[in-house]
């Protein structure tokens, strides 16, 4: 199988908890370029930037060759409480970055996306598949499933390869926390490590073919009784690293 080999890998949101990961997991294989409102340490070519500006987009974009899209506006209710951020950075952000990526010839793009765009089927305890009709209950769920939106947008209208990866619970295994520094003492099937999370958007990357994908993207062994996995096995050939299984499931009791 030929895979892949892209020359230069845009990523956004590179100094957050996830972009961390993917910055170190992708690292390893491609030249990568960083964008991130913050300095994002380290001797990459990085810069400092807005996503919501275009010119910011489309500087990131010249020169690479695919992109992967790790950015989103803090998940807090003072973020999430009025639309005008979370639309500015989720929304506009990710529209502002695939047109830079058709203006500078980028043909694959990885989108970090969210389980909860199929929040409402979640809740009803369905089995959750990539064909699912978009049901968000909240305003940052509704933010991913128009960066989905605009993704497909995208694929049809300038032929661009996309991969949407929808996570669910990210957290750290070693550590059993998340971005905002919660520390879990039981875990559930939402469980994913961002170093899997990278390691997925890295296959994504070399992939020999792609159209438009969507994976869901869980750690734990339980989530093959809530989610569509098999896709990501088969197509992308992953599989965790970080399963959580050391840990207690919620409603046992931990240390028993």
């Amino acid at each position: 199988m030929d895979f892949r080999t892209p020359t230069r890998v845009a990523i956004t949101g590179a100094a957050g908890f996830l972009g961390r990961s993917l910055v170190q997991v992708l690292g390893e294989h491609f030249p990568l370029r960083l964008l991130d409102v913050v300095p994002i340490p380290g001797t990459w070519d990085s810069r400092v930037g807005d996503v919501s500006q275009l010119e910011d987009a489309l500087s990131l974009c010249e020169g690479c060759s695919d992109l992967v899209i790790g950015h989103m506006a803090p998940n807090r209710p003072e973020i999430y409480g009025t639309p005008t951020l979370p639309f500015d950075v989720n929304v506009k952000g990710t529209a502002n970055l695939f047109h830079a990526a058709c203006t500078h010839g980028i043909k694959r793009v990885v989108l970090i996306s969210s389980i909860s765009v199929v929040q409402g089927h979640q809740n009803a305890g369905e089995f959750l598949t990539r064909d699912l009709s978009p049901d968000p209950r909240a305003m940052y769920p509704l933010t991913k499933v128009l960066q989905e939106q605009t993704a497909h947008y995208y694929h049809q209208a300038h032929g661009l390869e996309v991969a949407v990866l929808r996570p669910a619970y990210i957290c750290d295994e070693d550590t059993v926390s998340d971005k905002y520094g919660r520390h879990l003492l039981t875990v559930n099937w939402q469980f994913i490590d961002p170093r899997d999370i990278a390691e997925a958007t890295r296959l994504a990357l070399i992939a020999p073919q792609l159209t438009y994908e969507i994976f869901y993207l869980l750690g734990h062994p339980d989530a093959d009784a809530h989610a569509e996995m098999g896709r990501l096995r088969e197509f992308l050939g992953w599989k965790a690293k970080h399963t959580f299984e050391k840990y207690p499931r919620d409603g046992e009791v931990p240390g028993t």
